[in-house]
């Protein structure tokens, strides 16, 4: 399969690396919004699935994430949660000015939910159909969690570290597996996948001040139905993630998910529960049903189910 790498600037300058993977006679425009700590490149077998079938894909790497990055893992001194919805604008824009007339779709997983949450905000109407994979539930601690890190920040400058900060936000996490054999065992049962994840250079890396003060700006943000202006309420939406995916939260966070999406006004939720499947559902030994449901889902409908 083949792939165009492309970079655009952002309004402030900043290079966009972007992955294009296009389809002959493409049937809509997925865009790719990675996690956390990781990068676009670890979505090139998903990205040459939905090719194969027929969509074009545009993945990019966040701000200080990826092989580019000025500082790995530091998306701004300031006002990054900002900078990231100016990057999503500038990114759609170029998707519309090369494929005009296509639908968009927009892929997130993990943190990715969070900046696709908070841009869909306002951009709703310019979507085809979302898809939400390993989507965080929100938490109501992160006010607290922005205004610790522009304190802390003071002291150790918002491209420091604080232990504390990243214990609050990732802690819980490998502590969620009883008798884990490393602290990745959250990501998913696939060790090849965690080995890989930890031998790669570009994942991984710990997030400055700056980036958890964007990440806590975005997730209280994304607390707010209110704050969602211009709402498609029709527009398909699609939460997918693994049965054991402790940034989900549990059935109960799962169900948070969706009831705040369903206040801002979404009326066509669909939500599928994979069983034994922890975090990178789409890294799992199985990941093939879960490229197949994710389709199914381009395709047409699917309905809310466990898997």
């Amino acid at each position: 399969m083949s792939r165009e790498i492309k970079e655009i600037k952002s309004k402030d300058g900043y290079a966009l690396s972007l992955r294009i993977y296009e389809a002959q006679g493409a049937k809509a425009v997925v865009k790719c919004i990675h996690g956390m700590e990781e990068h676009q490149d670890r979505y090139e077998p998903f990205a040459e699935f939905l090719q194969k079938n027929g969509y074009t894909v545009v993945t990019a790497d966040l701000r200080g994430h990826g092989r580019n990055a000025p500082l790995l893992s530091h998306i701004a001194d300031k006002d990054g949660h900002l900078r990231l919805m100016e990057d999503e604008e500038c990114i759609l824009s170029f998707i519309r000015e090369n494929y005009p007339g296509l639908p968009v779709v927009l892929f997130g997983h993990s943190m990715g939910t969070i900046v696709a949450r908070a841009f869909l905000q306002r951009h709703s109407q310019s979507y085809a159909k979302v898809v939400l994979s390993g989507y965080p539930n929100p938490q109501g601690v992160a006010g607290v969690g922005a205004a610790l890190t522009d304190v802390i920040g003071l002291f150790r400058g918002k491209k420091g570290y604080s232990s504390l900060v990243d214990n609050m936000v990732l802690g819980g996490f490998a502590k969620a597996v009883p008798d884990a054999e490393s602290p990745l065992d959250w990501l998913s049962y696939n060790r090849d996948n965690r080995d890989r994840y930890a031998e790669d250079p570009l994942c991984g890396v710990r997030f400055t001040l700056g980036s958890y003060n964007t990440l806590f700006h975005l997730v209280s943000q994304i607390n707010r139905p209110d704050l969602y202006q211009e709402v498609k309420a029709d527009l398909p939406i699609l939460l997918i993630s693994g049965v054991d995916d402790p940034c989900t939260g549990g059935e109960q966070g799962r169900k948070d998910s969706v009831d705040r999406l369903e206040k801002a006004g979404f009326t066509r939720i669909t939500r599928i529960d994979l069983e034994h499947m922890r975090h990178e559902i789409l890294n799992e030994e199985d990941r093939e049903q879960v490229y197949g449901k994710i389709l199914d889902f381009l395709n047409g409908e699917a309905s809310s189910q466990n898997a």
